[in-house]
Formats: C-alpha cells, sequence, structure tokens
C-alpha cells in the first residue's frame, strides 16, 4: 500500500519548496539543509526538521506489534494436565519406592512414606486420588516427559540442569549435610566451637568432604571416619566424638535417640516436579504444599516419618 504524506503550513513557513521527484517529494529551503520525504512504502522518513517525532512515531508502532508477539512467546502456556487429572480423578505419582523413609514397600506390599502422605494430601487438596507409579529413579524424569506420570514426587533435589524441561515445586526438606551433637551438650552452636573437637564422618561421603574442608580452616580439629553414617552417630552416641557429620535424613532419624540439628553445613533441597508445560498443576501442588506447611500438617508428617515414630 502506498503512503503519501503531504507537506503541511510548518514547512511552508520555513521557506522550503516542493520538486516532484517522481517516486518521492524533495522539500527544499534556500540557504540551508535540504528536507527529504519519501512516499513509498509503509512509513516515511523525513531528514531534517520533523524527522524526530515520525521517527517516535514508527518506533511506537512497531512496539505495538511487537510487545504482544513478545508476550505470546514469553509467557508459559498450560498444557491441560490439571484439566485431564481431575477429569481422570487420579494424580500419578512417580516415585522410586527404594528410599526410606521418604518412599518404601512395607510387609504388606504397600508403597509407604513421607512423600507418599504429602502425595496423597496434595491429590486431595486437586480433589483426586493418588496413583502411585514405581519407577527407577533414573528413569523418573523420562516418565514425566513421556506424560507417564503427571508429577514426580521421590526424595529429588533440585536439578538447575533440568529446569528447561521440568518446572520444580516450592523445596519441601533440606536434605543438606549437618552437624549433629548431644542433646545435652550446649558448647557446640557454631562451626568455630570446633576448634579442638573429634567429628565423626561416614569414610567417602560429602560429609568426609566436609569434614576435610573444616579440618583445613580449623586448628585441632580430628576426624573420625566411619564405614556408614549410622556408625558416625554411634560413635557420637558412645562419647567417642564430640559431633558428627551426616545427612540430614539421618540427622533427624537420629533425633529420638538423643541427638540434635546444630547447624546446617550445605542445602540440597528436595521438591516435586512437573513438566515444564503444566503451569497449572504447578501452582496447585505449590498451594497445597503452602497448605501444608502453615496448617502444622507437614511438620506433623516429618515428625511421623523423619523422627522414627513410624
Amino acid at each position: 500500500m502506498r503512503m503519501v504524506w503531504g507537506v503541511g503550513s510548518g514547512m511552508r513557513d520555513m521557506g522550503c519548496r516542493m520538486q516532484d521527484v517522481g517516486s518521492g517529494i524533495w522539500v527544499e529551503r534556500s540557504g540551508a539543509n535540504f528536507c527529504k520525504l519519501r512516499t513509498t512504502g509503509y512509513f516515511s522518513r523525513v531528514t531534517g526538521h520533523g524527522s524526530r517525532f515520525r521517527l517516535y512515531a514508527a518506533i511506537l508502532i512497531l512496539l505495538t506489534l511487537l510487545v504482544p508477539l513478545f508476550w505470546y512467546l514469553l509467557i508459559p502456556r498450560d498444557d491441560g494436565t490439571l484439566d485431564a487429572i481431575q477429569r481422570r480423578g487420579t494424580l500419578r505419582v512417580g516415585l522410586d519406592a527404594s528410599f526410606p523413609p521418604f518412599e518404601t514397600i512395607d510387609d504388606s506390599g504397600q508403597i509407604v512414606g513421607l512423600d507418599v502422605d504429602m502425595a496423597r494430601a496434595i491429590a486431595a487438596d486437586i480433589g483426586v486420588e493418588a496413583e502411585f507409579v514405581n519407577i527407577g529413579f533414573d528413569g523418573l524424569y523420562d516418565a514425566l516427559l513421556a506424560r507417564r506420570v503427571d508429577i514426580v514426587i521421590s526424595g529429588l533435589p533440585y536439578d538447575p540442569r533440568w529446569t528447561q524441561d521440568v518446572a520444580y515445586t516450592r523445596n519441601y526438606f533440606n536434605a543438606g549435610q549437618v552437624l549433629v551433637t548431644r542433646t545435652n551438650d550446649e558448647m557446640i552452636t557454631t562451626v568455630e566451637d570446633l576448634h579442638g573437637r573429634r567429628v565423626a564422618v561416614e569414610w567417602g561421603s560429602q560429609a568426609d568432604m566436609e569434614g576435610r574442608r573444616l579440618e583445613r580452616d580449623l586448628s585441632g580439629l580430628t576426624i573420625l571416619r566411619q564405614a556408614t553414617a549410622a556408625e558416625a552417630l554411634e560413635t557420637l552416641l558412645n562419647d567417642q566424638a564430640d559431633a558428627a557429620i551426616v545427612d540430614a535424613v539421618s540427622g533427624v532419624n537420629a533425633v529420638p535417640q538423643g541427638l540434635r540439628i546444630a547447624i546446617y553445613l550445605t542445602d540440597e533441597w528436595y521438591a516435586a516436579a512437573v513438566h515444564i508445560d503444566s503451569q497449572a498443576l504447578l501452582e496447585a501442588v505449590n498451594q497445597s504444599l503452602e497448605r501444608l506447611d502453615e496448617s502444622g500438617q507437614m511438620a506433623e508428617m516429618q515428625a511421623k516419618w523423619l523422627h522414627g515414630q513410624y
């Protein structure tokens, strides 16, 4: 479409004169710079007096066209998974039932654990029942992407390498490395209190790595390496060590034995995962997890399964 721009009184007042050159109009003022006005195409470009206004107008038109496009491309779109779950009446939960106390198979062949109770509570909030699909841990993400399950809840650490394909929910448990002491020992409250102390760890574990780091930084610290995390805790219980470094799951499980978690040394957050396009499901699960936290129900489930009360 051809657009023709006239020369207004402003240009006539400048002493400009028009010259028709066929495909465009040249406007020239005697003794000054010329102005050129092109008339072919969707937009005209004016060089000289008034050009800034037309440039701004062109930018405004481009933004008007591009902003909705960018909005469409950047805003996540939902894939309808939540609607499908509610029509089906079940939330398909992928897990690896070999990780007690989060998920395991009991003597009657039922899948039980903290993640199982949490999944049932989430499903109830959505208005459906939980259906558990037992999958090896290495296959959980593939099952989610292949739509064999709607959500993965399986002691799953947040992994930034997967964030292009899956969306993680809010965190619900920190499984990082913790410093454990006896409940009646109030002398160790910070890492600096470990100067001259004995700390038990599992040989070759992440706890051992943390112990080696502390050994470099603190004078007089002695690391006692044991075969397992359970043996490291036993060394502490037998007064052969002043503290132990274990994963938070082992640490929380040992609380009923007269131990306490003094310090978190590292963070390893567990979260559930849904398909990256399941935005409505993600929002519903996050709302449910928030409710479980605020109501105290999450704390009750953790006390049941992590404090050995099951």
